[in-house]
């Protein structure tokens, strides 16, 4: 005879020790650049697409984790430093992570220069140029 008992593995996307967090972002105040921000353990990144006359332009950023605080199960304080952003290179960015939610993830981070929003979850604005410009391309959550 034969016994068997269901086994479910845990969630490892909303763990605070392995995940990988893909959101839809704005870019800067005016919601004309829009991306794709990855959080997976120490691995920023942002992958932006925005409209240049009839081009669709796209660029890949990389962050630096400087540091992480998580403040409670799956809301990650964070503190990180653009790599290779040709407008703020070596700028410090500050801001909170929160995928308690794992399909609403949010996110803000903010210039510490200036205490402008760098990045945010995506708008209604952003929304509607991804759809009509690019709607193949999936941005995250």
């Amino acid at each position: 005879m034969l016994l068997c008992d269901y086994v479910f593995a845990e969630n490892v996307l909303s763990s605070d020790a392995n995940y990988d967090i893909h959101i839809a972002v704005v870019v800067n105040k005016d919601d004309d650049i829009i991306g794709k921000f990855e959080y997976a353990n120490d691995l920023l990144q942002v992958v932006t697409f925005f409209r240049s006359g009839d081009r669709i332009l796209t660029e890949p950023y990389i962050f630096e984790m400087l540091d992480r605080n998580i403040i409670r199960n799956n809301v990650h304080k964070i503190r990180c430093r653009s790599v290779n952003d040709r407008y703020g290179r070596g700028m410090i960015f500050t801001g909170t992570i929160d995928f308690s939610d794992e399909s609403r993830p949010k996110i803000h981070l903010v210039n510490t220069i200036d205490g402008g929003t760098y990045i945010s979850n995506i708008t209604k604005k952003g929304e509607a140029m991804h759809k009509k410009y690019f709607p193949n391309v999936w941005l995250g959550y």
